[in-house]
């Protein structure tokens, strides 16, 4: 199963882009072997641009985390739609009975009969989300690919920009409940980045946000999702078993960029980032609104206490030693 979305989260792949050759220089699709990839493109009622390749047998379709993909809209039905693929690669789509039905370029189809998509065919699933059927050549498959990753990457860092992170994070938060984790959010901005900004220079500047971002793609794993925020605010989203084990991480976090100096041309500088953690125990319900203010009111905490540490929901880092208690932030329940 995939919860749409969430799974392009995890495609990340330390930000480096593949690109195809150009036709002009020999590439010729008659030697592409075997039949073309077929992919639904999400064009409303998701993240414009993902890509959803479907199965050679098979691809279930809805709102149910037993799909092949997760559909997270109210008007999409459980068990939605089927998508088979046929012996001569041709594609048909069924609706499983949904109560607000499927829809093939404009036209409901009727409920259990198999109805033909053509290569361009939209597909509307419920009153929402419109999905784009192709065919794609290797060449035109990166090519999607690509147009959908300038769309959700910061073009400075090449993590995933603030849009994307606030879309997907409803379906990372679902992923973890049905694993039986908790889900941590941590908020870490740049201690005295005008400063650099003001002492070497913007383009120093920029240098450091890449440095830290290529920083966080390599100190993260698949399942975490990472952003830049805004300005030289970053932003994590980690699954975890318990509040103390993402404390753990986002001190790992903060004692290494302390601790990595960023050379710019002849200088070296040095930098410390603040972060606010947020913890969402296994079993709740997260509110996007929340769990985000409730981090950044630790970030502002920890900034309060003096720059360079952690705080958790109440509990403060101070510079790697133990956590001790504050009264100023709650923890969220």
């Amino acid at each position: 199963m995939h919860s749409l979305g969430a799974a392009e989260a995890t495609m990340d792949a330390k930000a480096n882009t593949q690109f195809c050759h150009s036709p002009v220089n020999g590439w010729d699709p008659k030697s592409q072997s075997g039949p073309m990839p077929m992919y639904l493109i999400v064009v409303r009622g998701g993240v414009p641009g993902t890509m959803m390749r479907l199965s050679e047998h098979a691809t279930s379709l809805g709102r149910s985390s037993e799909n092949t993909y997760q559909l997270h809209d109210c008007t999409v039905s459980r068990r939605h739609a089927v998508i088979a693929i046929d012996p001569t690669s041709t594609a048909w789509v069924t609706d499983l009975g949904s109560t607000n039905g499927t829809f093939v370029d404009g036209k409901r189809i009727p409920v259990h009969t198999a109805t033909f998509l053509g290569d361009g065919s939209r597909l509307q699933l419920g009153s929402t989300v419109l999905l784009k059927f192709l065919k794609l050549d290797s060449c035109d498959e990166v090519f999607q690919r690509e147009l959908f990753e300038r769309s959700v990457r910061d073009t400075l860092t090449g993590l995933y920009n603030r849009a994307y992170f606030l879309s997907q994070f409803g379906p990372i938060a679902e992923l973890q409940s049905m694993r039986e984790l908790g889900l941590a959010v941590i908020m870490l901005d740049l201690d005295h980045f005008k400063s650099v900004n003001d002492t070497y220079g913007h383009d120093a500047g920029d240098a450091v946000l890449r440095e830290v971002g290529q920083y966080l793609r390599e100190s993260t794993r698949a399942d975490d999702l990472v952003a830049r925020y805004g300005g030289e605010e970053f932003v994590v989203a980690l699954p975890s078993s318990s509040a103390e084990q993402a404390v753990e991480r986002a001190e790992r976090i903060r004692a290494q960029l302390a601790d990595r100096p960023i050379r710019y041309q002849d200088h070296e500088i040095q930098i410390t980032a603040s972060l606010g953690l947020a913890y969402i125990p296994p079993g709740s319900s997260p509110n996007l609104t929340e769990i985000v203010s409730a981090a950044d009111h630790a970030l502002l905490q920890a900034k309060r206490e003096g720059r360079n540490r952690v705080c958790l929901n109440g509990l403060i880092s101070l510079n790697g030693s133990r956590c001790i208690k504050t009264s100023e932030v709650s923890l969220i329940t």
